[in-house]
């Protein structure tokens, strides 16, 4: 099984749990609608990549409306979208957007929130969705920056170990993946009872695939991590946001 496999496998399994433990996304579900609406495009034709159970696609659709697709790289994620929006008014489909099968200079605007974390190689994964956009068409996206998860990093180095987090990018290496794009970061906090609470999070919005190559700690070796990082805990997000025309 790919890395890629294992992701959606993972997204799939948590398809039931993913709303009541998606905060963090829905949070900046909300920044990333009104920067896009700030500016709306009349009538694309859209694209939305990593929609999850439909965060961000229910603030997006009902107030721009065009012909929209929207993607999940896990089929069960789209299936709990059509469940929770039976009469929305898009093409709904599996597909990897880092890999995205749409003709070249097809799309007018394209969104996604935190799921572009989760590409093997974010640089050409979003050069592949800039040649699907039209001259002038805009791309916002959300991603994780650097400066996320520090808390649990330090906590497991403090015991002489790796924490599994992949090695996300900082603002200017993302602003230099598309010359020209915004990049502004923004950090968001989550606070949790104790560190069961909050991998227990990540288990139910099927974020547990770690970082490619990576062997996950022993047991007695993550509760020491867990214990070194304390009760209650909080958990920094840094949310890098890419604002990109096409030239």
């Amino acid at each position: 099984m790919t890395r890629r496999d294992r992701i959606a496998s993972s997204f799939n399994r948590a398809s039931a749990t993913y709303n009541d433990a998606a905060q963090l996304q829905t949070l900046a579900a909300q920044a990333l609608a009104a920067q896009i609406l700030s500016a709306p495009p009349h009538n694309p034709r859209a694209l939305e990549v990593g929609c999850g159970t439909g965060g961000l696609t229910h603030l997006l659709l009902p107030r721009l409306p065009g012909h929209w697709i929207v993607t999940d790289i896990a089929p069960a994620m789209i299936d709990s979208l059509r469940q929770r929006f039976p009469t929305l008014d898009a093409q709904l489909r599996s597909m990897d957007g880092e890999a995205p099968d749409l003709p070249p200079e097809s799309l007018d605007l394209i969104v996604s929130n935190l799921a572009a974390q989760w590409f093997e190689d974010l640089s050409a994964g979003l050069a592949r969705l800039g040649h699907c956009l039209k001259s002038q068409g805009r791309m916002v996206v959300t991603t994780l920056g650097r400066a996320s998860l520090e808390q649990w990093k330090n906590a497991v180095a403090a015991i002489g170990h790796q924490a599994g987090t992949p090695a996300y990018p900082t603002a200017e290496e993302v602003r230099a993946m598309l010359p020209g794009a915004s990049v502004t970061a923004n950090t968001l906090t989550m606070t949790y009872g104790n560190a069961g609470e909050f991998l227990k999070s990540l288990r139910t919005i099927g974020a547990t695939v770690p970082a490619k190559g990576y062997q996950p700690l022993p047991t007695p070796i993550l509760r020491q991590a867990m214990t070194q990082l304390g009760a209650p805990c909080s958990i920094s997000y840094e949310i890098l946001t890419l604002d990109w025309t096409k030239p």
